[in-house]
């Protein structure tokens, strides 16, 4: 009679464990596929457009991707959001430090780990008529505190890091990018030629 009942209780436990992995696992595949909608916005003393040219992206493994799409002053990338360092060390291949700038205040000069980043071209097309290119120009989603911030750069791009203020020569056209501490919005001037 012992026997049988320690056989039922190992069975039940047994049982336990592989409903609790099974639920892990399902709770898993649901949250990992989980696409967000992640906009970040180019603010400017004018009004302007934006529009990013994709020519690759990186993502955390096993995360959703859905593309990138722009709206005005805006570019929306559709993707999941888990953190990797794969991701930044994709965004950060061939920049150093002096090449990026965030959006939000973070620890680390260059990021530690990314939830995505995409590779392209960015224009940006002032109210005045003054457009340029930015070409290799690299946005990326990380996080800081409760936020998710946003990192760009690009190796024709030039901080201060102290300045929060980035130049980035397109086209021949100076772009000052500054970064404005909030979480998802960047300032964009023209500057001098």
């Amino acid at each position: 009679l012992k026997l049988q009942f320690l056989y039922f209780i190992a069975k039940g436990i047994d049982k336990m464990m592989k409903m609790g992995m099974f639920l892990a696992v399902a709770a898993t595949a649901v949250l990992g596929e989980d696409i967000k909608d992640n906009y970040v916005y180019f603010d400017s003393n004018q009004s302007l457009t934006v529009n990013y040219s994709l020519a690759r992206h990186s993502i955390t493994s096993g995360q959703p991707w859905g593309g990138v799409t722009e709206s005005g002053s805006s570019i929306l990338v559709k993707a999941g959001r888990h953190n990797s360092v794969p991701v930044s060390a994709a965004f950060v291949d061939g920049l150093s430090l002096v090449n990026v700038l965030v959006t939000m205040h973070a620890f680390d000069a260059l990021p530690h780990d990314l939830n995505f980043a995409i590779f392209g071209n960015l224009t940006v097309a002032f109210a005045s008529g003054q457009k340029a290119v930015c070409h290799d120009f690299r946005i990326a989603q990380g996080h800081y505190s409760v936020h998710n911030n946003w990192w760009m750069g690009s190796p024709s791009c030039e901080s201060t890091p102290t300045t929060q203020r980035m130049t980035c020569i397109c086209d021949g056209i100076n772009l000052e990018f500054h970064a404005e501490d909030d979480s998802d919005h960047m300032y964009v001037l023209p500057g001098a030629v």
